[in-house]
């Protein structure tokens, strides 16, 4: 069969199915219509409850409106994914790697890199909505979890205060928890006062010290290598300087906590 005879047929196929899904689709004018016949061929010695004439009506109206949400929704997402990049590729994809070589970037990730030296890591994170409850989990190549303490900041008298939304900033000291040099996975684990699940998105800050273009395009940050598609922002090392100082982020750390302690 020809291929544009195929692609044919299918488009054919695909306008008859939405044609029926629209015939089958109910709208007001259909709905009021019924009601109508309803009123009218009900029994006159058993009148249907006016309240069930009101709920079916209240009912219609809120349909109505999460339809008209969700076609809103939809446009959104279609109007930033066109504004991203062309048809269905993202900005991102659109980036060659290469031209990121030796730039600071902001990634989405959740991993730790400890060097030689063993010197304090800092891992950026925002959080969705207040938490009174957050912790970091770290866990090395094998999944085994070396350290775990409450991210939560503290007063000068050391009571833990809830973590606000916003930008944050965590604070190791792997020479003080024993850690030794490699790369960590990190995991972010917060609720609210409800005991209801908190979002935390972890994010690298680096700058680029290579550039992979087998298979997925990826970049590296030392020895960690994230996708081309993780990537959040791009900027300058002075524009990364300003935003560490700006006021607008709140350091955590592991300061006094109770880890679990591997050997040096």
């Amino acid at each position: 069969m020809d291929a544009l005879e195929s692609f044919g047929i299918e488009s054919a196929l695909a306008a008859e199915a939405d044609r029926k899904a629209a015939d089958d689709e109910i709208g007001q004018n259909n709905f009021l219509t019924m009601l109508v016949a309803q009123l009218e061929n009900q029994d006159p010695m058993n009148p249907q409850d006016s309240a069930d004439f009101a709920a079916q009506l209240a009912q219609f109206s809120s349909v109505e409106q999460l339809i008209a949400m969700r076609a809103g929704i939809d446009s959104l997402v279609a109007a930033s994914a066109t504004s991203a990049g062309v048809g269905n590729a993202s900005g991102a994809a659109a980036i060659d790697p290469t031209n990121l070589v030796g730039e600071w970037v902001t990634v989405y990730g959740s991993q730790l890199e400890v060097d030689e030296a063993r010197s304090p890591v800092e891992l950026d994170f925002r959080s969705i909505e207040t938490a009174t409850k957050a912790e970091v989990v770290i866990t090395d190549a094998s999944g085994t979890v070396v350290h775990r303490s409450s991210i939560l900041p503290t007063s000068e008298t050391g009571e833990a205060l809830p973590l606000g939304a916003g930008d944050h900033v965590y604070r190791l000291d792997p020479s003080q928890h024993n850690l030794r040099s490699g790369i960590y996975g990190v995991e972010l684990v917060a609720s609210d006062a409800a005991g209801e699940p908190v979002t935390l998105l972890p994010m690298v800050r680096g700058q680029v010290t290579g550039a992979i273009l087998t298979g997925e395009p990826s970049i590296r940050l030392g020895n960690r290598i994230f996708s081309v598609q993780d990537v959040l922002e791009v900027s300058l090392a002075e524009q990364r300087t300003a935003a560490r100082t700006g006021g607008a982020q709140q350091t955590v750390s592991s300061t006094g906590d109770t880890p679990t302690e591997v050997g040096g």
